[in-house]
């Protein structure tokens, strides 16, 4: 099977209906049974996110930094002046049990605050649920943007945030901010897929008539699929 990629690349090189007939879909959207064979064959529109850190390894960034190990340095220094160095009878580790302790607080401190911290981030945005204005069956529906698939009409307006990678078909005025994928600071103007005059296949950045996830819209735009 392509990648996202691939197949956005032959989907702006081949025309608009050949590209609907190929996913089984349609001016006027997928059919409840189409949508779960499409996404049972090309996934769920979801972002994979990266392996958590484990405990162990939180713990450590929690405790070691920078300034825990100048205090560790000074400990040891003191440790062996006061202590190995020092005459019989007249060892005395408190500086460095002291400077010990206070880390080891410091660092325990931290490491629940961040645990707190990534509890209430997780609780957070499984409250927060994204919606895009999704035609199905001829008819308009608002769905989380995880529950959309390949081959699904999307409309949206200014100010939108696009719920997944799309080729557009019909649009009016469409610019997008995409600085967090290409650094331009303005808005780039995007056509749809019948009115571009060049598609860069080596580049789908640059692609005029694709638009991608989590790229938000500054101007109207009328329909999409992806």
């Amino acid at each position: 099977m392509k990648t996202t990629k691939e197949r956005l690349a032959v989907a702006i090189q081949t025309p608009f209906k050949d590209s609907l007939a190929f996913y089984h879909t349609s001016l006027k959207g997928l059919d409840s049974e189409q949508v779960e064979e499409n996404r049972d064959l090309y996934g769920e529109n979801t972002i994979t996110k990266g392996q958590e850190d484990s405990i162990f390894k939180k713990i450590y960034e929690s405790i070691i930094n920078p300034f825990t190990i100048i205090l560790l340095v000074i400990a040891f220094i003191s440790l062996v002046t006061n202590v190995w160095l020092a005459k019989p009878g007249q060892e005395d580790p408190t500086t460095s049990i002291i400077i010990v302790v206070l880390v080891l607080i410091s660092g325990g401190i931290r490491f629940v605050q961040e645990l707190r911290s990534d509890k209430a981030t997780t609780n957070l945005s499984k409250m927060i649920i994204n919606t895009a204005t999704v035609i199905r069956d001829g008819l308009e529906q608002e769905l989380p943007i995880d529950e959309l698939v390949v081959g699904d009409l999307v409309k949206l307006s200014a100010g939108d945030m696009i719920p997944a990678d799309v080729i557009l078909f019909e649009s009016r005025d469409f610019f997008v901010q995409q600085s967090g994928l290409t650094g331009e600071s303005d808005a780039v103007e995007k056509l749809a897929l019948n009115k571009a005059t060049s598609q860069n296949v080596e580049s789908i950045l640059e692609a005029e008539s694709l638009a991608f996830m989590g790229q938000t819209l500054s101007q109207e735009v009328r329909q999409l699929w992806f």
